[in-house]
């Protein structure tokens, strides 16, 4: 196995065609082919389904893509890890919670992408167990991790199982808002208590409805549970439910902008949050790495702190 046929798996599922994933790396298509095919056969597991229409990945595809794509990130890292401008890094990943993507990932791309337009920053949304574990395998450079108080004793104990980094920034008090159509009758209401909300389905961003129920101080059953945040506000727009946030998930949001959802103060309902930043092992940073974590923690003080303060 190579490093120039993981890279080859990885441009043929970007691109979706062995033509086009051969023009892009300047070989042939039957070159491509074939070489494809003796990674499969070593490693004993059909990675691509071929059609008239393009390739897919099988579901072992998809595993050994993911793989692929952490080796060729570590590799790009060791070949970067040098002070100085000229890195040879073209590709880095971090991850952040869905609820705060809005609140720090546009300016992250905009200004990191004026430091270095060459490099491609991928930002993963993921729910904090995920960051941890795909920290603690090196796909991610950097993870952010927002944490309530009855959550930091566990989270602590399991960074302190992995050989990870990390920084906590003090976020304050947060007031948590129920979010949830303008189209539904409780929309008008200045403050809303969970008398008003326990006969309405709850939307939930993963396991967001455990932490929410120890809010509440009461179980809420068979929420809709969800994997993206963009689905999750389409859904809560269409009045299909609502659910319950720190205020940060408003920052930003042409749903709030438009109208389209409200955000309502719970009755006496906040939360101390701190941000956990996570990070590989400082002296194993490249210059490039340790920039993108400056902007990142820059962003979260500006953008997430101010907001909850």
């Amino acid at each position: 196995m190579r490093i120039e046929q993981l890279d080859q798996i990885v441009k043929i599922h970007e691109h979706g065609s062995l033509s086009k994933a051969a023009s892009a790396l300047f070989i042939s298509q039957p070159s491509l082919s074939v070489s494809v095919s003796r990674l499969e056969e070593e490693l004993g597991l059909k990675i691509f389904e071929r059609s008239n229409t393009g390739v897919a990945p099988t579901e072992q595809g998809e595993a050994a893509l993911a793989l692929a794509r952490t080796i060729l990130t570590l590799s790009e890292k060791i070949k970067g890890m040098m002070d100085g401008r000229k890195v040879l890094i073209r590709n880095l990943q971090m991850a952040i919670p869905g609820a705060f993507a809005n609140a720090i990932a546009p300016d992250l791309l905009v200004k990191f992408h004026e430091l270095y337009p060459e490099v491609n920053l991928h930002i993963h949304e993921a729910p904090y167990y995920e960051i941890v574990e795909n920290m603690d395998r090196g796909a991610y450079s950097i993870g952010v991790i927002p944490c309530g108080q009855d959550g930091k004793k566990d989270l602590l104990k399991q960074l302190n199982d992995v050989e990870i980094e990390w920084e906590i920034i003090s976020g304050g008090q947060a007031k948590l808002l129920l979010f949830l159509s303008s189209k539904n009758p409780l929309a008008d209401k200045e403050r809303i208590s969970f008398s008003d909300i326990k006969s309405m389905k709850m939307i939930s961003y993963k396991e967001n409805y455990i932490q929410t129920s120890r809010n509440l101080r009461c179980p809420l059953h068979k929420p809709i549970i969800v994997e993206d945040i963009e689905l999750l506000k389409r859904l809560i727009s269409a009045d299909f439910g609502f659910s319950i946030f720190p205020e940060i998930l408003a920052y930003n949001d042409l749903y709030m902008s438009s109208g389209r959802i409200k955000a309502i103060p719970m009755h006496e309902l906040s939360e101390q949050w701190d941000i956990f930043i996570l990070y590989s092992h400082h002296e194993s940073l490249s210059f490039i790495e340790r920039e993108l974590l400056a902007l990142v923690k820059e962003l979260i003080r500006d953008n997430l702190i101010s907001q909850i303060e």
